[in-house]
């Protein structure tokens, strides 16, 4: 009989990310670096965000504009109106 274990917990990764490196930012550079965070959409993972600007490594920005998304919330609606109006012809052509 064997006594292998079931390992319990995250899985162990073959590189693991041991070094850990420590900074200050003054206010002017912390609302920067928030504003950059922003930008750039990782809010939620600053680390991240780090090993890619210091590695130079790209990284996508989608900024959304409140007016397109208005625009294609009426033309959904426009299409809606055509195809409730196909439907209520459809039985008058069954006849």
């Amino acid at each position: 009989m064997t006594n292998s274990k079931k390992r319990i917990g995250r899985p162990t990764t073959t590189d693991p990310r041991v070094h850990r490196y420590n900074f200050k930012l003054t206010t002017e550079e912390n609302i920067r670096f928030k504003q950059m965070l922003c930008e750039a959409g990782l809010e939620h993972n600053r680390s991240q965000f780090i090993v890619k600007r210091i590695f130079k490594e790209e990284f996508v920005v989608i900024k959304r504009d409140p007016s397109k998304t208005q625009f294609v919330a009426r033309l959904n609606d426009f299409y809606f109106q055509f195809q409730k109006l196909a439907n209520n012809c459809a039985p008058v052509k069954a006849i």
